[in-house]
């Protein structure tokens, strides 16, 4: 959490949600993500569910914050390594997000098919099922589905 956030970041926000205010305090002076997560932990979460650069994802999938690592968990950018540690998470919000995430592999959906919490079972077989309307016949090569 001590990685500055660079310029190029801060201009991908500036024509999304981020407010003007938000944006004059990134520009102050070089942030770290760390202080982003003590000055508003809702702009990280909300980093979470949209960023696209794979090496912040893993980053913030390390965050104390649940919410945080859930909404990394939802976000299909989220690269296969990050998604099998988040799946082994002891809170079950952030497997249900794995569970629900369109990207993640058949081979970890088998896995947390085997989940004690009920949901991240259902969420498994939802993500199944339109995975299958989407696109049949359409998972890696090798992987085994349940």
């Amino acid at each position: 959490m001590s990685n500055v956030i660079g310029d190029d970041l801060i201009t991908v926000y500036e024509g999304l949600y981020f407010t003007e205010d938000a944006l004059i305090w990134l520009r102050e002076k070089p942030r770290t993500f760390g202080e982003l997560r003590a000055e508003e932990i809702d702009w990280l979460r909300w980093m979470a569910a949209t960023v696209r650069d794979e090496d912040i994802l893993e980053k913030l999938s390390e965050d104390p914050d649940t919410d945080v690592r859930m909404w990394v968990a939802c976000n299909p950018m989220t690269p296969e390594p990050t998604l099998e540690k988040l799946a082994e998470d002891p809170i079950v919000f952030v497997r249900r997000g794995v569970a629900q995430n369109r990207s993640t592999p058949a081979y970890l959906l088998a896995r947390l098919n085997e989940d004690g919490d009920l949901t991240v079972q259902a969420l498994v077989s939802q993500n199944r099922n339109s995975r299958s309307r989407r696109s049949p016949g359409r998972q890696r090569p090798g992987s085994a589905t349940t």
